[in-house]
């Protein structure tokens, strides 16, 4: 009898999952149907890419092609659309003093077969694109068409279980100087020749405190290296990770935290990957409070990025100790203090940069560039372990030395 019930048990739990199974399989049809429907205005393409290389230039009139261009930006920006600053139609070209005007912007993904542009936000891919999709828009797409790898997040953001098809994307828009369209966090220009330069000020007055920390990305080698530096000086450390030094400064994102942190003569600017050219608002923000910036790194804080002088670098002291001794030094020396605001006399920061529109748009118009194919591009141009690694081995033997 008891052979009997747990036949008929093991019967009915497999007729159970059978059916499980079953559903299973019609959610992923009817999702795929669904995540498919807006492309069916994509037909089918036998086009086969060119080499990754620009045509000759024709004479610039033969290579202008006059007509309005579609810009598809077909991901959300972390779950929003339309994204932020890019709110009508038009990319504000006319305000922007552009060669080209002739762009229009959507974020209708049924625009898709029109679009001549469409641009996705890499770390939005996992979550609302998936790997089925993107395939099919490979496979599919015409051959005028552009794909655009556009992020602001380091090399270690990570896509997860989404595989991007080789050869998919023909342009980046990323902070990196190798992009195609750069698109960094902040910048600085030569102040023009009719604004006189601002009175010299002697910016230690106003600061009554001496280093900060905001961090909430935790489990970074850049703790490491706090950690020793809080053997030899003070720093006051604000968000999510503070816990783990045993303090509880507050300061939350909803609140107004200038008057907390301008205090302060220096920020540890650290990023959270040590990847080329990731230089993020720390950096800049800390320039806008008239505080001295100090970074991981230096090999890409050049003076073609960022303003010369107005940054302390660890790299530029042979150990923790050392740079702590030197900014106990500024803290007290108001003169060389002061020297870090002397760029000030020929420069002007700005904390944000807008999308490039303008080189977009005209770039867009020339019909004498072959189409540009990246291929590998998560083994070359978008490597955290061929490229953030070794700064992150370069500042461990520096941590090492105490």
């Amino acid at each position: 009898m008891t052979s009997i019930i747990n036949w008929r048990t093991v019967t009915i739990l497999v007729g159970f999952i059978l059916i499980l199974l079953l559903y299973y399989i019609r959610v992923l049809e009817l999702d795929s149907e669904k995540d498919f429907r807006h492309l069916e205005v994509l037909g089918p393409s036998n086009y086969t890419y060119a080499a990754a290389t620009d045509a000759e230039r024709m004479p610039k009139a033969k290579c202008k092609n006059n007509d309005t261009k579609i810009i598809l930006f077909y991901t959300p920006l972390y779950g929003k659309k339309p994204w932020p600053h890019f709110a009508s139609g038009e990319l504000n070209l006319f305000h922007a003093n552009c060669p080209e005007k002739k762009c229009q912007i959507t974020y209708n993904v049924h625009d898709i077969g029109k679009s001549d542009l469409i641009i996705f936000h890499v770390p939005s891919i996992p979550r609302f694109v998936s790997r089925n999709e993107l395939q099919h828009i490979h496979r599919n797409r015409s051959p005028g068409q552009r794909m655009a790898f556009l992020t602001r997040e380091s090399a270690h953001n990570r896509l997860g279980h989404v595989v991007i098809p080789d050869g998919f994307f023909n342009w980046t828009i990323t902070f990196k100087r190798d992009s195609d369209f750069r698109f960094p966090y902040g910048g600085y220009a030569r102040l023009p020749p009719d604004r006189k330069p601002p009175t010299l000020i002697d910016y230690a007055a106003s600061k009554s405190k001496f280093v900060f920390w905001a961090v909430s990305h935790c489990g970074t080698i850049r703790e490491k290296y706090v950690k020793k530096l809080l053997n030899y000086i003070n720093v006051d450390i604000y968000g999510h990770c503070s816990h783990i030094y045993g303090q509880d400064n507050q300061c939350s994102k909803s609140s107004n935290c200038e008057d907390v942190f301008k205090p302060y003569k220096f920020t540890l600017a650290f990023e959270n990957g040590l990847c080329t050219d990731y230089i993020t608002e720390k950096f800049w923000i800390a320039l806008n409070r008239n505080s001295v910036p100090v970074v991981l790194t230096k090999d890409y804080y050049s003076a073609d990025v960022v303003p010369p002088g107005s940054f302390v670098s660890v790299q530029d002291f042979p150990s923790v100790k050392a740079l702590a001794e030197y900014l106990l030094y500024l803290d007290k020396n108001d003169t060389a203090y002061n020297e870090y605001f002397s760029w000030k006399q020929k420069f002007d920061s700005k904390r944000t940069v807008v999308f490039p529109a303008c080189d977009v748009c005209d770039v867009l118009h020339d019909e004498c560039l072959k189409p540009k194919i990246y291929h590998d591009m998560f083994k070359t141009f978008w490597n955290a372990n061929a490229d953030c690694k070794k700064h992150e081995q370069t500042l461990s033997r520096l941590i090492d030395k105490g």
